[in-house]
């Protein structure tokens, strides 16, 4: 009876064990990088209750490089690391994804969760982890808040663009790695809410709507902000939205869309030049008016301008409260053609999507909270959106089931919530342009969240205010950084490996 005593002990002292094969993410396409992390792909054993940074541990040791600290995985890495680790490359953090979805449990829970069997050998795709954004600097004191940015990263005219709670203008340069602010100009008697940028040749433009119901676009290059159009007829109240795009294809146009508190949307032609009579749309403004600015001094008058005066091609009333996001849908070619169709958001809890050739809603979506910030996927209509209850929301705008989603299946108007992780109003969300499956969002709890939608839960948590209980109200990637302002009237840089 002993005997059977201290069997069953035996059978039950050894740990489970799954078989899993490492195959490198195919997101990685850099030839050289595959050529450093790729492993073989031959099935071996880890615990069945391993995570994500024991799993690292492991692909590092088969890499036969240092073994990360603090991790679970098998304890031979550690005995090679502790003998000639001096000897081997560093460390590389991993993330792995089971069945698309980052993994964030143990092995054996997560492909229980998946449904998937373990009889046969798991595969989980490898790729270096995204490292926690890193502060790098920051701005002087502003006088004001900064209540909208956006980034342009052009050949000769990269720069850091914010709209402050004073009507400025204001640009910084990162070319030096440094946050050092440039030009700035009063473009408004009121607070900026929405600031975009595109190209504009080989100069950049500048759109930016106020409280004050104007709308207007300047001209940057060789850091000087000069005006170049006020936008009129369109709207009757704050405008809260703006978005321009430019297409770069010979005899192709630059087009602006904009959207105000009353759900009034309007779609412009943004005059070719500064001189006046560039299209029909376009009047000289009969009256010259200054404008103000200068290096780092937005109150140093300028000489007289003649400026242009520009009407709607179509106005239309599109939701019933404040559109607080727009952005042009995905057509393909991002850089080479005109978009057909403009993908809204709106304090009325709606999603819109409108044809642009009728200025026809194609899709309406009703959400079931307010919508404060919305940003479109850089590959395709998946949309994030911000709200007050402390949630970012996905959302998939295909209207004709064509394309590949991120979000994953089910058909249009899917909504995905990614975890309650905010503490407050969830004020801006931004995707970043180069992966998508990676956005951030600021709130008004202070903090900056980058996420991996493959995930519920957030990558990372930065603070993005220098006190407890200011707000973070805008962000914007741009040139390996990430951008964030707000109420404590300062702009922060954080480096990402994004």
């Amino acid at each position: 009876m002993s005997d059977q005593s201290v069997s069953s002990d035996d059978n039950e002292s050894p740990e489970t064990k799954l078989r899993i094969s490492f195959i490198l993410a195919p997101s990685i396409r850099s030839q050289k990088q595959r050529d450093l992390l790729e492993l073989p792909t031959e099935p071996i054993a880890v615990p069945a209750s391993v995570r994500k940074n024991g799993l690292s541990a492991v692909v590092n040791h088969l890499l036969d490089r240092k073994a990360p600290k603090d991790d679970d995985a098998v304890s031979d890495s550690d005995d090679d690391s502790s003998n000639d680790g001096s000897e081997k490359l560093p460390a590389i953090p991993f993330d792995f994804l089971l069945n698309d979805k980052l993994l964030r449990l143990p092995l054996d829970s997560a492909a229980r969760k998946e449904g998937l069997s373990t009889e046969h050998a798991l595969e989980l795709q490898y790729f270096p982890a995204r490292l926690p954004p890193k502060k790098e600097g920051e701005s002087e004191n502003l006088p004001d808040w900064i209540t909208a940015m956006d980034y342009y990263d052009g050949k000769n005219n990269s720069a850091l663009f914010t709209g402050g709670a004073d009507g400025v203008i204001r640009t910084f340069s990162t070319s030096k790695g440094d946050l050092q602010q440039g030009t700035s100009v009063s473009a408004h008697t009121g607070s900026i809410k929405c600031l975009s940028t595109s190209s504009f040749g080989e100069k950049t433009l500048v759109a930016t709507g106020s409280m004050d119901q104007t709308l207007i676009t300047h001209v940057y290059q060789n850091d000087s902000l000069d005006l170049h159009a006020v936008y009129s007829g369109g709207h009757t109240n704050s405008i809260c939205s703006v978005a321009l795009n430019n297409d770069s294809s010979p005899g192709g146009k630059t087009i602006m869309a904009s959207g105000d508190w009353d759900g009034g949307l309007a779609i412009w032609s943004v005059p070719a030049s500064s001189s006046a009579g560039a299209n029909d749309e376009v009047a000289e403004n009969k009256s010259s008016k200054k404008r103000k600015g200068s290096k780092g001094d937005a109150n140093k008058s300028t000489a007289n301008v003649s400026i242009q005066e520009v009407k709607p091609l179509q106005s239309v009333k599109a939701h019933a409260s404040n559109i607080s996001g727009l952005a042009w849908g995905y057509n393909g070619n991002e850089q080479s053609s005109t978009p057909t169709t403009l993908l809204t958001g709106s304090w009325d809890h709606g999603l819109k999507v409108y044809d642009l050739n009728r200025m026809d809603c194609i899709l309406a979506l009703n959400g079931s909270r307010v919508v404060t910030s919305l940003s479109r996927c850089s590959n395709s209509n998946v949309v994030a959106t911000a709200s007050p209850d402390c949630t970012v929301r996905l959302w998939d705008m295909r209207t004709n089931g064509e394309g590949s989603s991120v979000v994953g299946g089910g058909g249009s108007g899917m909504d995905k919530s990614l975890r309650q992780s905010h503490k407050a109003w969830v004020s801006s969300v931004q995707w970043s342009p180069t992966d998508p499956f990676v956005l951030a969002s600021t709130s008004h709890d202070g903090t900056l969240k980058v996420w991996d939608i493959r995930s519920s839960l957030p990558l990372h948590s930065v603070n993005a205010v220098n006190k407890k209980g200011e707000k973070a109200l805008c962000l914007a990637f741009g040139d390996g950084m990430i951008y964030s302002g707000g109420n404590d009237c300062v702009v922060k840089q954080f480096a990402c490996n994004l």
